[in-house]
């Protein structure tokens, strides 16, 4: 396969299971990775995939050989912030600059559309990071995959008697954008409308919120299924911890008792109230940007692949 010519083509939905494939493959390459215990493979993949093809069909990209799909790479744009979500290379075939190639057109798809940023949360390997830093993106903060027990969380400050708690943040669209742009940096009314409609999972999914009078505090989403709180965003900081509070709560009313968060280290408050709370680190890797953007002790990610 060395010697054939490597070709690149815009992603599909049909392509997705195969992808999968390839992910599983190069997270099990890493020595030590994330997923070094290997696992069979299952042609399904998460729906925020299918999202992203959805709302960026113009910012995913496949490499083949011969027809044989090799490398994938899927980017969104959210105003001026790109973000690569997923970027992963047969093993076999690396070494063929499949990688950067894949990049290039994926940072492409931000340029035409006139972003500022890019980001990407990378591991540590030092091909990805040089990779990266080559296209202009360099470590910002260490990203924590995290999980624990809810119970404790229980413990964590109420919101403020001024402050209504609301369930189902849904009729609260025009405030979550006003509150995205200020703490993320751009409005998210598409990733808004996907989670409202449990589109994150099979399983069942909440938006919880606080409000002060007319105005809109915070707002968070938790995932039943996996026991996943994510992501939270709050005008004042020390709202986040009352959000996540929220999220445990509802978890525990639905018996589920754990659960697991990807946290960056620019919120030393939320990651300082998990580990008092008996909350372990799992995984750590790197959140990279070509410059600093958004507010991240009043923004808590939903992960890696939708930042």
């Amino acid at each position: 396969m060395g010697d054939k010519a490597i070709t690149y083509r815009l992603m599909t939905m049909a392509d997705l299971a195969a992808c999968t494939y390839i992910k599983k493959a190069a997270l099990e390459s890493i020595p030590q990775g994330p997923m070094a215990a290997r696992s069979a493979w299952e042609p399904s993949y998460p729906r925020t995939l299918e999202h992203l093809l959805q709302t960026d069909p113009d910012g995913s990209f496949v490499a083949e050989v011969d027809g044989l799909t090799v490398g994938y790479a899927m980017s969104f744009v959210r105003g001026e912030i790109w973000f690569l979500s997923q970027l992963f290379v047969q093993p076999e075939v690396h070494g063929r600059g499949i990688g950067e190639g894949l990049l290039e057109r994926a940072q492409q798809y931000g340029r035409d559309n006139s972003t500022r940023v890019f980001s990407v949360v990378s591991t540590a390997q030092p091909v990805s990071q040089s990779l990266y830093m080559r296209h202009g993106m360099h470590a910002i903060a260490v990203g924590y995959g995290m999980s624990g027990d809810f119970e404790p969380l229980l413990a964590l400050p109420e919101a403020e008697a001024s402050k209504k708690r609301i369930v189902d943040c849904s009729g609260w669209q025009d405030r979550m954008a006003d509150l995205d742009r200020a703490v993320f940096g751009a409005e998210r009314r598409q990733d808004h409308a996907f989670y409202l409609d449990n589109g994150a999972s099979p399983g069942e999914v909440t938006s919880f919120g606080l409000t002060n009078g007319s105005e809109f505090a915070g707002y968070g989403y938790a995932v039943a299924d996996s026991g996943f709180i994510a992501p939270l965003a709050a005008h004042d900081p020390g709202d986040m911890l009352s959000l996540l509070r929220m999220g445990a709560e509802w978890q525990l009313e639905r018996d589920v008792k754990s659960g697991h968060i990807w946290s960056v280290s620019l919120n030393p408050g939320l990651i300082g109230a998990l580990l008092k709370a008996g909350w372990r680190v799992d995984a750590w890797n790197f959140f990279m940007s070509s410059e600093q953007f958004g507010q991240f002790d009043r923004y808590h990610p939903a992960g890696g692949v939708m930042l």
